[in-house]
């Protein structure tokens, strides 16, 4: 039986941008079979959905986060830059792996319910993770945080993610390779991580000059900077994820597009801890850029349009030009440029026949929404969570009428008050 979204207005974020203001969306099985005009598409067997009042979109894509770390919220604000420095937040060490897991599948259960169909997703102890965000049936790519400054390069646990999940990107969820950060990771595991990669196929996905002790670090080691010790390494390459990318010389700005290293931005965790982003104009268009919400100790949402929105202000605001970073360019940072930056946008990222159904339908019938002069302008600056109405991955229902499909909200919240009273 297909499932046919009748008569939305649809943002396919297709190369030519194309609005379609009333059409039906046929979906057999985990992909879009075809795109037609409103009442054109339904068969008599065909579950159909009213979209006439709502708003359907490319599920959003959010390219950094730290699940398990969910009912960490609340614990760290206001800190001066010097306490993140160790990555330890205060009160840590008392929850197990079972609250991890719980943590999990609150914060999966929460994207999905913002809209978010994909996250890029990464910690340690990911082999136990990695099942539960499974379960919620959100897509992801995860990976298994390594380091060795402090304990040997725990390769076991990745090759065993990378067994299990293999890299394929039509997968619903494929694994990747995690470095830590620059300063977490010797040139030796940085030159691994990229032999590694090339051999299977696998994404690396890294801090990247996220702060000055990070870039002195490097220094230390003899590179120029964060770019010239990526070079070294072979990871200053399209296959490689850069989150945040705040303290980049002028030079490595200017050098950055040359490599074509996608970047993971983050302008919410950015601004709340180091108070600063990235030049994101100046990069814009010229290598992919994915928005993440990052850990919620460091930007306590989860919201990616909020993201979206925060990126777009504080992006003219640092270009002093209103111009720059435009709606339709922030639609697809959300959507099909942030599925570029994982390398899943053959399979995700946009409303196309033989693309995964990976979709966003947003009601209109909240003030929030309207007047539809245009919609896109409107999802960008005043839709916020609270107009998602039903998200669907690879053809399913998780959410539907705004209530999660295959978990409880409210049994979730209370555990993760629980959490946070234990913590």
């Amino acid at each position: 039986m297909a499932i046919v979204l009748a008569g939305g207005a649809v943002l396919t974020v297709n190369a030519a941008d194309e609005f379609l203001p009333a059409a039906d969306i046929r979906i057999e099985g985990a992909r879009i079979a075809a795109i037609g005009a409103a009442g054109t598409l339904a068969q008599p067997a065909d579950q159909v959905i009213d979209a006439s009042e709502a708003l359907v979109t490319p599920g959003l894509v959010n390219v950094h986060t730290h699940a398990a770390t969910a009912f960490f919220r609340g614990l760290a604000d206001d800190r001066p830059r010097s306490f993140w420095e160790g990555y330890a937040v205060p009160g840590q060490e008392t929850f197990t792996l079972d609250h991890y897991k719980t943590s999990v599948r609150a914060a999966c259960s929460e994207f999905l319910l913002n809209g978010i169909t994909c996250i890029a997703d990464r910690l340690g102890d990911m082999q136990h993770i990695a099942p539960v965000v499974e379960q919620t049936g959100i897509r992801a790519v995860v990976g298994h945080t390594i380091t060795d400054n402090r304990v040997p390069a725990d390769w076991r646990t990745v090759e065993g993610l990378l067994e299990r999940y293999g890299t394929d990107p039509r997968a619903r969820v494929s694994a990747g390779i995690a470095p830590h950060a620059l300063d977490t990771c010797s040139d030796a595991l940085l030159k691994e991580c990229a032999r590694r990669a090339e051999r299977t196929g696998a994404r690396v996905f890294i801090h990247v000059a996220q702060s000055e002790p990070e870039v002195a670090a490097v220094q230390a080691r003899g590179h120029a900077g964060a770019l010239a010790c990526l070079a070294a390494s072979g990871l200053a390459t399209a296959n490689t994820v850069a989150a945040h990318a705040l303290y980049l010389s002028e030079a490595e700005i200017d050098a950055w597009p040359t490599y074509g290293i996608p970047i993971a931005h983050c302008p919410a965790s950015n601004l709340k801890i180091e108070a600063r982003t990235l030049p994101l104009a100046r990069l814009a268009g010229r290598v992919p850029i994915g928005l993440g919400t990052d850990w919620t100790v460091t930007n306590n949402s989860m919201d990616l349009l909020a993201e979206a929105r925060l990126a777009a202000l504080v992006g003219k605001m640092r270009a002093d030009d209103p111009t720059v970073l435009g709606v339709r360019q922030m639609m697809r940072m959300l959507t099909i440029d942030g599925a570029r930056v994982l390398g899943i946008e053959r399979q995700t990222g946009s409303i196309e026949p033989g693309k995964h159904a990976d979709l966003a339908i947003f009601d209109l019938a909240r003030l929030e929404a309207n007047p539809a002069h245009d919609l896109a302008s409107n999802l960008i600056y005043s839709i916020s969570p609270r107009s998602v109405r039903d998200v669907m991955v690879d053809g399913e229902l998780l959410v539907r009428n705004g209530k999660l499909v295959r978990d409880d909200e409210a049994i979730l919240a209370r555990a993760s008050r629980h959490l946070g009273a234990a913590g």
